[in-house]
């Protein structure tokens, strides 16, 4: 049990220890502060998602209905 805390404990440590700013923030595409924790792999990221999908609508052309 004592290694499973100790482990734990390291693992914070080490995620506070390191700031990614996300590649949104460092680009001007947003203000909101956001530390990357996907090691900018965008494509597990919610918040990116998120910024996307506003774009993706204005891409898809509107069905005549």
């Amino acid at each position: 049990m004592r290694n499973k805390i100790n482990r734990s404990h390291d693992m914070r440590l080490k995620v506070q220890t390191s700031y990614c700013p996300c590649r949104h923030l460092v680009n001007g595409r947003t203000v909101i502060p956001k530390i990357c924790i996907y090691n900018y792999e965008c494509s597990r990221c919610a918040f990116d998602q998120w910024l996307d999908e506003p774009e993706a609508r204005h891409e898809i052309p509107a069905v005549a209905a």
